[in-house]
């Protein structure tokens, strides 16, 4: 997992190349028909689009674009426009350049993957993980658990550094205080609450967004 630090300050990550996968875009998505503020639209304005604006160099995987909805590929499309997005492609390496192979392969065949080229299920992850680790694309964007523990297991072969949810809320966050917007706060903070729970768990960050940010102050 990625954690900010004095060499990994939050001004200086967003300069770097990193990749979306599909889950960027799913936030919430099996609330969005009971809760209103799971909709696509309040996520869009709430953190992707704060994602958007402030990195500078953004990738996302053909296998994933494929797998988003209208909505995000809109969303997509708006901003490849702009050249803030660049779609990436496999390119014909597997089966032709041994280390892509063996880096797909590695991946695919991990006990929490078992993934088979062909299948949809995990597809967009492995296929983008795969491409991370092939161009030293050190910082992958995911809330996938599967995908931060892999990652974290196979991290001397892999070298890929997983950008969790909360740095996006953290982003988010900085992005509007930057504008001076503070409409967008308190949704914040209930994603965080929500959206974090397993990564709040897992790497024993603090529980709210407002101690979170406490705790990482001086790498902002």
């Amino acid at each position: 997992m990625f954690t900010l630090s004095k060499n990994n300050k939050l001004s200086e990550v967003i300069k770097r190349p990193i990749l979306f996968d599909a889950n960027i875009f799913m936030i919430g998505l099996n609330d969005r028909i009971s809760d209103k503020n799971s909709s696509f639209e309040n996520m869009k304005n709430c953190y992707l689009i704060p994602l958007f604006e402030s990195f500078t160099d953004i990738y996302i995987h053909e296998e994933v674009y494929k797998e988003l909805d209208n909505e995000s590929k809109e969303l997509v499309d708006e901003y490849i426009n702009k050249n803030k997005i660049t779609i990436v492609y496999e390119n014909g390496l597997y089966g032709k350049d041994p280390r892509y192979t063996s880096i797909f392969n590695k991946i695919a065949n991990h006990e929490l993957v078992r993934y088979q080229r062909g299948n949809s299920k995990d597809r967009g992850e492995v296929y983008s993980m795969a491409y991370a680790a092939y161009y030293n694309f050190n910082y992958f964007c995911s809330k996938e658990i599967m995908v931060d523990i892999v990652a974290d297991e196979m991290k001397n072969e892999l070298n890929i550094d997983i950008i969790t949810f909360d740095i996006i809320i953290l982003q988010a966050f900085v992005y509007y205080t930057n504008k001076d917007i503070k409409d967008n706060n308190k949704a914040l903070k209930a994603l965080y609450k929500k959206y974090c729970a397993d990564v709040i768990k897992r790497h024993q960050l603090p529980s709210t967004l407002h101690d979170y940010i406490l705790s990482i102050k001086d790498y902002l």
